[in-house]
């Protein structure tokens, strides 16, 4: 946390801010491998690199920038985000179009809604729904009163 938070302080104290750093580096690098074997022998049950494209690694990312990068409960929220919406669209497309629109339509709507939702996000709410859940829950324990 001291290098986290000021490389000075910390290195002032006795600690190489280089050597942890690469440490963190690469306890991080190695949990990632971990959770990418796991995801590729739970979930896809086989690996190779097809099951790897670019479209995962933009829906991580984006998990990531909607969430909160800092908090769990922002990977959790984001994940969520990024997993149902696509689902709530193709729901409310159907409802409200019913079956006569072409569905390579509606799945081009899907994307671009999202990238409308995300760039909104950046926009207006940097730190991502995790933010929104903790201000939420702030006026919640705070709401007959304004103090």
């Amino acid at each position: 946390m001291a290098v986290r938070d000021m490389d000075i302080a910390a290195e002032a104290m006795g600690l190489s801010p280089l050597r942890t750093k690469l440490q963190a580096f690469a306890v991080s690098s190695f949990y990632c491998g971990v959770g990418g074997a796991l995801f590729a022998f739970a979930y896809l049950q086989t690996v190779e690199p097809s099951a790897f494209n670019i479209d995962l690694s933009f829906r991580i990312l984006f998990m990531v920038i909607i969430g909160w990068l800092g908090t769990i409960v922002g990977s959790f929220l984001g994940t969520g985000f990024i997993l149902l919406m696509p689902i709530f669209l193709n729901v409310f497309f159907h409802a409200v179009f019913g079956q006569a629109v072409d569905a390579a339509i509606i799945s081009a709507l899907e994307q671009v809604i999202f990238g409308v939702l995300i760039i909104l996000f950046l926009i207006f709410e940097p730190l991502g729904l995790a933010r929104i859940w903790l201000m939420t829950k702030e006026r919640l324990r705070l709401w007959p009163f304004k103090h």
